[in-house]
């Protein structure tokens, strides 16, 4: 008898993580709050090499990036969509020709990537360490210095303070030691031009507002191995004191290929000088003396999250009430605008396809946050609610998702703006005239329903709605609005024809 082909475990969730330094992979499965590690998979690519002073990833980083990608691609091959995560860092975020390398990387991989910003990484890597530590009744300090920036976050339970420094190990190194040569002037001039970063830092993140500081990352593990090899690392701790030892090992090397640690791997070797000149910056600038180091970084956060979502929480959700009282949305209205959404989307279910239900939440979280730029003012606040949105730190949300948010609600009234297509954003022009007909019937702030009669339907090149004359004959000033957008919908050779029984 023919075995059975065996099934995809759906238990299983991975998560790739493009970083400046090393591109990561991690199977893992949850039980119930607790991460059981399956399978991780490593490559030293050191993205952040590749960016050169204009701004552009090199040919030979990106090659090397890709053939890296294609090795994941096989391992993620029985990985269903909805239990991966892709996601690029600092190096993606900063390098201008990024949309290239990763609509390539989308194709290899078969998924799409989202790059998400400073503050959401920082997020995701606090969420996986505080997975892999004991719960305690006082505040933490977690810090990942990665190949191309640096997170710093307070929390407990969940983070209170998050923020993003833009050296890591990578940058670092290439920036005070890219000759490959080590002299204590350029250790000592590294360190001093870290702590210039960190300084606005030293306050918000001081030894003040925490209790216990951990480390995460593979820059930080290797400094604990290489201190706890040495005998410099009691109870497997990093204290200042080993810092400053190590930084004197560390000079009596005159090139980083020579540098032969206990614990260190080779492939540390290039990026260890600028890691500990930052790590060094860091104990000095916030007051910390010790510091134990964590297992858990961005990966297991990102699978944290991604379980969670599947379960019905979504963290993008949370983030969207949370404007909404920041900026004293006007709830009523919002609602008003959302029950003429839905009932148009429904509607128009057919012509949306298996787009339906993501379309369906980002009108939603549009509707939501259309009116937060009257916080600023009330001329053109669709703007401002749109620069808001895209500028905003949004945790749970890609910045690619940002963009779309910000483009449906600059684009809810008044003249269309078009924005350029760019990786992981396409401009919807169905979804911006749903919501711009959802706003439309609802300006007046009315509290009426839709008519029982009214249809919608998309066509090729815009709309058709279909309403009665007696409908239109009772709202003059509604129908007058459908006039004004048929005008403004023609600038972009977009059509609303008006059907009136």
């Amino acid at each position: 008898m023919k075995a059975a082909t065996p099934e995809p475990n759906n238990d299983i969730y991975a998560a790739l993580d493009l970083g400046s330094n090393s591109f990561h992979l991690l199977f893992a499965r949850c039980d119930g709050h607790r991460l059981i590690v399956i399978d991780r998979h490593k490559e030293n690519v050191r993205l952040a090499s590749g960016l050169r002073s204009d701004g552009t990833l090199s040919k030979a980083i990106i090659t090397k990036a890709l053939e890296s990608l294609r090795r994941f691609a096989e391992r993620l091959r029985s990985t269903p969509a909805s239990h991966l995560r892709v996601v690029g860092t600092n190096t993606l975020r900063k390098a201008s020709n990024a949309d290239s390398f990763l609509q390539q990387a989308e194709d290899i991989l078969g998924c799409p990537i989202d790059i998400i910003s400073g503050i959401e990484e920082a997020r995701l890597i606090y969420l996986g360490v505080a997975n892999d530590l004991a719960p305690g009744p006082h505040p933490r300090l977690v810090v990942d210095i990665g190949g191309g920036s640096t997170e710093l976050v307070i929390g407990n339970h969940i983070p209170t303070r998050l923020d993003s420094v833009y050296i890591g190990c990578v940058s670092h190194s290439a920036r005070f030691f890219s000759d490959g040569l080590i002299t204590p002037t350029a250790y000592h001039q590294a360190v001093i031009a870290a702590r210039a970063e960190m300084q606005w830092a030293s306050h918000d993140f001081s030894c003040g507002y925490w209790q216990e500081a951990v480390g995460s990352s593979g820059t930080i593990r290797a400094i604990e191995k290489s201190l706890h090899d040495m005998g410099l690392a009691p109870d497997h701790a990093i204290t200042l004191q080993g810092i400053e030892c190590l930084a004197g090992e560390l000079a009596s090397f005159s090139q980083c290929k020579d540098i032969n640690l206990p614990g260190l791997n080779e492939d540390r070797r290039q990026v260890l000088p600028g890691g500990l000149a930052v790590l060094h910056a860091i104990f000095l600038e916030l007051g910390i003396t010790e510091m134990h180091v964590s297992q858990h970084a961005i990966r297991e956060g990102i699978i944290l999250e991604l379980a969670g979502s599947l379960h019905n929480h979504d963290t993008r959700t949370e983030t969207v009430q949370r404007l909404r009282r920041q900026y004293q949305v006007d709830g009523e209205q919002v609602r008003r605008v959302q029950q003429w959404g839905h009932f148009l989307m429904q509607q128009l279910q057919d012509d949306f396809g298996d787009d339906y239900a993501v379309a369906t939440r980002l009108l939603n979280w549009a509707v939501s946050l259309h009116e937060i730029g009257l916080s600023i003012a009330h001329n053109g606040y669709h703007k401002h609610s749109a620069y808001l949105i895209q500028n905003s730190d949004m945790p749970g949300f890609s910045r690619q998702e940002q963009k779309q948010l910000s483009f449906l609600v600059l684009n809810h009234r008044r003249k269309l703006k078009p924005l350029p297509q760019t990786y992981g954003f396409d401009p919807d022009w169905r979804l911006v005239q749903v919501l711009r007909i959802a706003f439309l019937f609802n300006r007046h702030r009315d509290d009426y329903t839709p008519p029982a009669d009214m249809k919608i339907r998309l066509r090729s090149n815009g709309m058709r709605l279909q309403l009665s004359r007696e409908w239109l004959d009772a709202h003059p000033l509604t129908a007058e609005d459908l006039k004004a957008e048929q005008r403004l919908l023609k600038s972009l050779d977009l059509e609303l024809v008006i059907e009136r029984k």
